[in-house]
């Protein structure tokens, strides 16, 4: 480790410890326990965060750009719309294979009780993901890859419907459910379902 970071690297690092402590659950996550995990002394994490509210701020905040850069990642990967959408897919169930802290984040009381700031934030974050698999679904459909006479963001809600169920099952049964192989297998029923077939083609 660095003996000196900026500020937003030393942020960033905070919040990626805080969300490998929200593995454990919310309440793993304390002052004391983000300093511990970082090497540093509390005093200076209360430079980057003032409390555990802008701690879960943050962790939030990171996720959201682990998201973007999933779907960044597989726009630049996918040779086509529909493969785009797998690999989007696969990205989505490894971040959370990878962090099974982000689910017991974005569905605390913590991260959502009684704040409607951060709420609505949470929401956001949902919707411009969801925004973003729209677009792709679109090109597919412009380019007569995928089905036009199913409306975009029910072919995206198909979509999340072949990872979220298998990632919540490995989430309630603390890692011993591998969701990946299953989600592949989903995602090749959820092709099956939203494809264009060759003898439909004009």
């Amino acid at each position: 480790m660095s003996k000196r970071m900026d500020r937003l690297s030393r942020r960033e690092q905070i919040a990626e410890k805080a969300l490998a402590l929200a593995a454990r659950g919310i309440s793993a996550i304390t002052m004391q326990s983000v300093s511990e995990a970082c090497g540093i002394v509390s005093s200076a994490l209360y430079r980057h965060y003032k409390n555990k509210d802008e701690i879960l701020d943050g962790v939030r905040e990171l996720v959201r750009n682990k998201l973007i850069k999933n779907a960044r990642k597989a726009v630049e990967e996918g040779n086509s719309p529909l493969h785009i959408l797998e690999k989007l897919a696969m990205n989505h169930a490894e971040l959370l294979y990878n962090h099974p802290g982000i689910p017991r984040l974005l569905f605390s009381e913590a991260a959502l009780d009684r704040d409607s700031v951060r709420r609505r934030a949470i929401y956001a974050m949902m919707t411009e993901y969801r925004a973003a698999a729209v677009s792709i679904v679109v090109q597919g459909q412009e380019q007569g890859q995928i089905r036009a006479d199913v409306s975009p963001e029910d072919v995206v809600f198909m979509l999340l419907g072949t990872v979220v169920p298998p990632s919540f099952l490995f989430h309630i049964s603390n890692g011993a459910f591998d969701p990946r192989e299953q989600i592949k297998r989903n995602f090749l029923l959820f092709v099956e379902a939203v494809k264009v077939r060759s003898e439909e083609r004009s």
